[in-house]
This record gives structure tokens, C-alpha cells and sequence, in this order.
């Protein structure tokens, strides 16, 4: 008896010591790098109230990664990839607010835009040129100091993080997509007048 015990035992040990933890692999997410999806339009470091500044994605659905060929609706069979990003006005010489518009303030031209504590951005895959796009202008209403971060749900400072939406069954692409015009600390500066 104590025998069967002691081979039970193995083999749960060795069930257990096989399980994969890696909550990547379990929920199919894959990471690659590729630059410049995603813009500033105008790209400026002035604005004056009443304008919109405008962020801008229009990227093809076939990439190069790291030399390699890389089809993002074939690899994920995602007809949406989403971001988000956050706009803050300086109060005070320490303190910064986020600055929320109503959805209906939004220019949305291409893709989709949700906004509250951050703007939670979705570029939408166009099947006539194979692209996924975005392209929404978030209105300048109040003069002041301005910064914008794509950090909101992220943790790096130069670039955008891209989801793809993809369906339950399909790899889910992370796309950290390095960025012109952000600082060190990972904002877009700009000053209101």
C-alpha cells in the first residue's frame, strides 16, 4: 500500500512540476516591435484653442519585423488593434489633471475612440487597401501646459502598445511601436494658447 502511495505521489510531483505558468503562452500572446505606426498630426509643439491635435494611424497589414515577414490579419485574424493614450494639463508647477472631452467632442475620422480617464483608441482594418486605420482630433479647448503619454496602460516611455483584438481562438499581437516626439519620460509636450 505504501508503495502505490509513494508512485501516486511521483506522479502528481511530476504533474505539477510540469505546469505552465507563463500566462503568455496560455492566453497565445505574442510581442514584436515595429516603429512609426502611430503619429501626431499636426506634429507641433503649439496649438491654439479650438484646434484639434490629431493622432494618426494608417499602417499596413503586412510588416517587416526584424527581417521577417509578418501578414497581422493573417497571424491573428484581427479586424481591430487598440491603444490608448492619456492628455494632462499642467495645474500647478507639480500637479497635472486629465483633461476628458465627451466621446461626441471627438473628430473621429477613421477607426474609433472611447475617452474618460484615458482615450482608448481602435484602429479599424480596412479590406479594400489592407490597412488598419485611425485617425481621431481630440479638441483643445483650455490654454495652457500639455502633455501626452501613451503610457496609460503600459510601461514603456518612447513607444505606443498596440493590441490586436483578435478572436478567442487566434494568437493576440502586442506591437510596441516606437514613436517620434516623445521625451525621455515618455510624454508628448505641448503648450496651448
Amino acid at each position: 500500500m505504501k508503495t502505490i502511495k509513494y508512485i501516486l505521489l511521483i506522479a502528481v510531483a511530476s504533474l505539477l512540476s510540469n505546469c505552465n505558468t507563463n500566462d503568455d503562452g496560455f492566453y497565445n500572446n505574442v510581442f514584436v516591435d515595429v516603429p512609426h505606426l502611430v503619429s501626431i498630426d499636426p506634429h507641433s509643439s503649439t496649438y491654439s484653442v479650438g484646434e484639434k491635435l490629431y493622432i494618426s494611424a494608417d499602417f499596413s497589414r503586412y510588416q517587416d519585423e526584424s527581417g521577417l515577414a509578418l501578414d497581422f490579419f493573417k497571424t491573428t485574424g484581427a479586424n481591430e488593434f487598440a491603444f490608448s493614450y492619456v492628455i494632462e494639463r499642467k495645474i500647478d508647477a507639480t500637479n497635472w489633471e486629465v483633461v476628458s472631452v465627451n466621446d461626441n467632442q471627438l473628430d473621429i475620422v477613421k477607426g474609433n475612440a472611447l475617452n474618460g480617464a484615458y482615450v482608448y483608441g481602435v484602429c479599424e482594418y480596412n479590406s479594400i487597401d489592407e490597412t488598419y486605420e485611425y485617425h481621431v482630433g481630440f479638441p483643445l479647448l483650455t490654454a495652457g501646459t500639455y502633455r501626452m503619454s501613451f503610457g496609460y496602460n503600459s510601461v514603456s516611455n518612447n513607444s505606443v502598445e498596440l493590441r490586436s483584438l483578435s478572436p478567442a481562438t487566434r494568437l493576440i499581437l502586442n506591437v510596441n511601436s516606437l514613436m517620434e516626439g516623445i521625451d525621455s519620460n515618455g510624454y508628448y509636450n505641448f503648450t496651448v494658447n
